[in-house]
């Protein structure tokens, strides 16, 4: 059997080359697209974490006002134990806070009342003259 001519290995050299490029080709576009969708999924995971952090801002800040407008009411109730003749003391001990507490709640109140009393002032006085 005669040895294979210089051209014919050239040729099976040629054709095992262009099988391992193609092969690196293959790979080297599947790890592209692997990163095209490693990057996605990343740009993905802020958008959702950006959407999450915006709902809670949200829900704390409607929380806190709830919460403020509950602590306003409370302040109201104890006003009212002091307008039906009730001492400082007397509610203090009642509902178990200090004399302090009682007198941050009433001075709340008075704030709010007037709040209240500047904004319909302002609201009539133009409408008076």
């Amino acid at each position: 059997m005669a040895a294979p001519r210089k051209s014919a290995q050239q040729l099976a050299a040629r054709e095992k080359a262009r099988a391992k490029a193609q092969k690196l080709t293959e790979r080297h576009e599947k790890l592209i697209e692997l990163a095209a969708e490693f990057f996605e999924q990343q740009d993905q995971a802020e958008v959702i974490r950006s959407e999450a952090k915006q709902k809670a801002d949200a829900l704390l800040a409607k929380a806190e006002k709830d919460a403020l407008n509950a602590v306003r009411s409370a302040a109201e109730k104890v006003q009212a134990m002091l307008d039906a003749g009730e001492a400082k003391a007397a509610v203090a001990a009642r509902l178990g806070v200090s004399g302090a507490e009682v007198k941050r709640m009433v001075d709340l109140v008075a704030r709010q009342d007037e709040q209240t009393k500047d904004a319909d002032g302002e609201a009539t006085e133009p409408t008076a003259a």
